[in-house]
């Protein structure tokens, strides 16, 4: 019996430091509505840790250009990412047309993206610390 409590709690603690380990960078949260009726509608919230791991399964080849374009313009990402972390939470960008708005902010350390137009309503937050991650995951893509 002392044997299967034992068993227990080392899943339990596992369960746990994998959990954690998941949503240390957060979350990204990708919501669309279409507006027509019987219109899709998708929600994603998926750990923030799994981008730079979903990367790696990617060919080399779609990601060569990106990779070569954010190597040239690394240290300018590298010295804006933490300074865009530091800065206070606000609206970067605010476009209201007749139809269509969109938001561009930073709310609670993500990068949140919100845009409302006659098809569909569309909400994208990504924490910044994950897409830092990402961001050198592509820039570290050497092509074969």
């Amino acid at each position: 019996m002392i044997l299967l409590a034992k068993l227990g709690v080392s899943v339990l603690g596992t369960a746990l430091v994998g959990g954690a380990a998941l949503s240390s960078e957060g979350f990204i949260h990708v919501n669309v509505n279409e507006k027509q009726a019987n219109g899709d509608h998708i929600n994603l919230i998926l750990p923030a840790a799994l981008v730079p791991v979903g990367l790696k399964f990617v060919p080399r080849q779609h990601l060569a250009e990106a990779a070569q374009n954010l190597r040239a313009n690394m240290a300018i990402i590298d010295a804006a990412l933490p300074a865009l972390e530091r800065c206070p939470d606000g609206v970067f960008v605010e476009v209201t047309d007749p139809g269509e708005h969109v938001l561009v902010a930073k709310f609670g350390g993500s990068i949140v993206i919100d845009v409302n137009d006659a098809a569909y309503v569309v909400h994208v937050s990504v924490p910044l610390r994950a897409a830092e991650s990402a961001i050198h995951e592509i820039a570290a893509n050497r092509p074969m």
